[in-house]
């Protein structure tokens, strides 16, 4: 689920990841920008395709692609112009149609959608009543939804949300369908130890924000949590070393799965991770329809939480804990304080993170140093999200905000907690609090692995 699975809503920091200006034209031409940029990367997503790939469902658990389209139109609809225009709706069916929860992913195929060129007519029209109303509306910073603009970062984090979702779906494409991705840039790489080690002291630690300008409300509240030392991976696990563990016959290891997870392994016969093609001359990766060589130093990516868990045990360590994660990404106990980065307050940069959509994957690891958190710990935001051993629950005294549909309703379900961002994520939503999540069983999602270990002691 979150944004992995279908999450219906999210406030951002602005592009730069400064406060917002409070003067109301200055508050305005900014939202503008931000909901102009999103929804060119959506057209832009969906320009290389045929009509019949719009409509093509590539897999039972993913939507069609124009279904996204449409529902991203509708909810801005429904925020933006009758929750706080009073409006009518342009159309009751399309409330229907588009409604997650009523609709199953497997559904969709047979819903009826608006054409590519209904869809896009859709969505502009919405967006000029929303420019309209934009222009008028008072932002008052006493109203929950209209402070600091607040429900328009919403939208444009739930069309973000969206975009990274039908990327996921298009990396499930026929192999003879090459899909067109920005070619990766030249990047300084330097000679790292993928095997290496961080001591993360046992000691208190904040975990959560306050913030309601840019967070979630699975992110509230702040709250301390006393975190027993342990030791995590300075960087995410490679393909090299997820190699080494197919090699020593990790899939056929009962002793390292769960019971679940063995009968996931029955169940689905899967024996590497999703894209992974044999060959004469080592490992191939079929990424958005072409055939790659795979670069051993990238993390691995298109695990679910069964496979993580597996290489964590053949590592000797387990998964972390999110508590654990984030102490490690956020924690500054010289300062005693979190980050809102792992490496400070400053927004992402294409130095610190590789996030949003820079290169069509994960990035070599070691590539990242001016990344790093205050414990030394690299490429946390980026790349790949990482899973945690914990189920998704709320914090102590979470309240929901906006709207109970968005994280409430999946707590104490069938979900694990996923963290960090992945290489197709929005820059504005890579962030230390930031809470995906998403069934164990699921590997179309950008997400990899982080391995922890246990230590004997540690200070504080």
């Amino acid at each position: 689920m979150g944004h992995g699975a279908g999450a219906y809503g999210e406030p951002v920091l602005n592009a730069t990841g400064s406060p917002s200006p409070t003067e109301p034209d200055a508050l305005r031409r900014e939202l503008t920008s931000l909901l102009d940029r999103r929804r060119q990367r959506t057209l832009a997503l969906i320009a290389p395709l045929e009509d019949r790939e719009l409509h093509e469902q590539f897999a039972r658990f993913m939507s069609p692609l124009v279904w996204d389209v449409g529902h991203v139109g509708n909810f801005e609809e429904l925020w933006l112009l009758r929750q706080l225009d009073g409006r009518d709706p342009t159309d009751p069916d399309l409330d229907r149609v588009y409604n997650p929860f009523e609709n199953p992913r497997w559904t969709r195929g047979a819903l009826p959608v608006l054409d590519r060129a209904a869809a896009v007519a859709y969505l502009a029209g919405v967006r000029a009543e929303v420019v309209d109303v934009l222009q008028r509306l008072e932002l008052a910073p006493d109203h929950e939804l209209l402070a600091d603009g607040f429900v328009y970062r919403m939208i444009a984090s739930h069309e973000a949300q969206h975009q990274e979702t039908m990327l996921q779906a298009l990396g499930l494409r026929d192999d003879l369908m090459p899909y067109p991705l920005p070619a990766p840039p030249n990047e300084p790489t330097r000679k790292v130890d993928d095997e290496d080690r961080v001591l993360v002291p046992g000691g208190p630690a904040r975990i959560g924000t306050d913030d309601r300008t840019w967070a979630y409300d699975n992110e509230h509240p702040s709250h301390v949590v006393d975190v027993p030392a342990f030791a995590l991976d300075r960087f995410p696990v490679t393909n090299r070393r997820y190699d080494a563990f197919i090699e020593d016959g990790g899939y056929a290891r009962a002793d390292l799965w769960s019971e679940r997870g063995r009968r996931w392994l029955d169940q689905h016969g899967h024996r590497r991770p999703q894209g992974w093609v044999p060959g004469d001359g080592g490992w191939g990766v079929r990424r958005f329809g072409k055939l790659l060589a795979l670069d051993p130093r990238e993390p691995v990516q298109h695990v679910t939480f069964f496979e993580a868990d597996a290489f964590a045990r053949w590592s000797g360590g387990r998964l972390p804990t999110e508590v654990e994660w984030e102490k490690a990404a956020a924690w500054d106990a010289a300062a005693g304080r979190a980050r809102r980065h792992p490496w400070g307050d400053e927004p992402p940069t294409p130095r610190r993170a590789n996030v949003g959509l820079v290169r069509p994957g994960p990035a070599p690891v070691g590539g990242y140093p001016d990344g790093a958190s205050a414990y030394g710990v690299e490429q946390l935001v980026g790349d790949v999200y990482e899973w945690t051993s914990s189920p998704f629950q709320g914090y102590p005294g979470f309240t929901p905000f906006p709207y109970p549909e968005y994280s409430e309703v999946f707590f104490g379900g069938d979900y694990r907690v996923l963290r960090g961002a992945s290489w197709a994520l929005a820059a504005s939503l890579a962030r230390c609090t930031y809470r995906n999540w998403d069934h164990p069983y699921r590997r179309q999602i950008f997400a990899g692995i982080r391995v922890a270990y246990d230590v004997a002691s540690g200070g504080s």
